[in-house]
């Protein structure tokens, strides 16, 4: 009997320590904190359900400034930080938001999204960069992820960070009130992801690693949960308001023709046509593709912005614009999907075979204006995701 109860701890201890948890910034009530006195020692476990979320229960814990709330990283507004994720089981990967709450936990604001490989190893790193307008002072940063293999299940971490004021501060792409709120399923609350597949977020806010692997992510319509996320519907396509998912295919700095704070933004062709979301072709015509070259350099604006385009933080083009010569769709402002009626969307961006931006489709037969990223693209994205670590020394500090 005793030897059974020992085979049944232990079997339990094993699956406790069987996921994934969030090592840097350390969240609280880790085991890695030394300044807890009553550490959680299943901190890889999911959340149990609506009374974990958010952060396990323990968001509780940053009123304590000095003690179990005190900050265990800084990060600079406008710079590169980072987070590792540790553990050994991975389930497959799948999809992770980090965001950051100045209310205690009430909301939660994204400042990242990783779609696909999040996490592929253990002790992982994932870079990213902390808006240039966001607020300096105390914060709290929040891990969230959704395994695409195992049980339909979502983990959350939230650590104590100082937000710095960076010594220069670029407008950003998109303020930091625009962004979206972290996406909530899987807990009883209307929506389920769908297993072996990476869930599409369906505002996953300007700055996304990965490319989304199809639509039908996650079912149902997602409520909120004590207050935080809701309103995301599938549609049979992952995104909201019964629009396309749109995908997110980074591109280094180099290549990219936007701020480099702002994520490269493509679309998925799969459910364009009946949903009226972006649309892209799978293959690039031979002006197009020379058209898609020129944007690796500092490019002149081809068109200018009429204000008759809304600027799109998850790149769905106000949810009806898409490539020229499409008129069931609309036009798009550029080879690569930037959405938006700024320079920062039109200009170096758009491309003559795209239109001109903001203005109406011309016909509806024509193609030339199709075109998705390059394969060189789209393989440069992946390195850079898998490869692209941010050093603690680079963009944060261990306090």
């Amino acid at each position: 009997m005793q030897y059974t109860a020992i085979l049944a701890a232990l079997a339990f201890g094993s699956a406790a320590n069987a996921h994934m948890q969030m090592s840097f910034p350390i969240p609280f009530r880790s085991t890695l904190n030394k300044a807890f006195t009553n550490p959680d020692y299943s901190m890889t476990s999911p959340l149990s359900g609506a009374a974990q979320f958010p952060c396990k229960g323990y968001q509780t814990d940053f009123a304590d400034t000095t003690g179990a709330g005190a900050p265990t990283a800084t990060f600079t507004a406008g710079g590169p930080a980072n987070f590792t994720v540790i553990g050994s089981a991975v389930h497959g990967g799948g999809s992770c938001q980090a965001s950051l709450s100045y209310d205690g936990g009430k909301s939660f604001t994204v400042i990242h999204s990783y779609i696909g490989g999040c996490p592929l190893t253990n002790g992982q790193d994932f870079a990213l960069t902390i808006p240039s307008d966001a607020k300096t002072g105390a914060a709290m940063f929040a891990w969230t992820w959704y395994n695409q293999i195992g049980n339909r299940e979502i983990y959350m971490n939230c650590a104590s960070v100082t937000i710095a004021a960076g010594s220069k501060r670029d407008a950003p792409t998109v303020a930091f009130s625009a962004r979206p709120g972290i996406f909530v399923a899987n807990l009883a609350n209307g929506c389920t992801t769908v297993e072996g597949k990476d869930v599409n977020f369906p505002d996953p806010g300007p700055d996304v690693t990965g490319t989304p692997t199809g639509d039908g992510t996650f079912t149902g319509t997602c409520a909120a949960v004590n207050g935080i996320g809701g309103g995301s519907a599938s549609s049979g396509s992952g995104s909201s308001s019964g629009s396309s998912a749109s995908a997110a295919a980074p591109a280094s700095s180099a290549a990219s023709p936007v701020a480099s704070s702002a994520t490269t933004l493509a679309t998925s062709a799969s459910s364009a046509a009946a949903s009226g979301g972006i649309f892209a072709t799978s293959a690039a015509s031979p002006a197009s593709s020379a058209a898609a070259s020129s944007t690796a350099s500092a490019s002149t604006p081809v068109g200018t912005a009429t204000g008759s385009v809304s600027a799109s933080a998850n790149g769905q083009c106000a949810g009806s614009q898409t490539c020229a010569g499409q008129t069931q769709f609309g036009s798009c402002c550029s080879q690569w999907g930037y959405c938006g009626d700024t320079t920062l969307h039109c200009g170096t961006g758009c491309q003559s075979a795209f239109g001109t931006c903001g203005s109406p489709a011309s016909n509806s037969t024509g193609s030339a204006g199709s075109a998705s990223p390059s394969t060189a693209a789209r393989d440069l994205s992946s390195r850079q995701y898998l490869n692209g670590r941010v050093g603690r020394a680079g963009g944060a500090r261990v306090l």
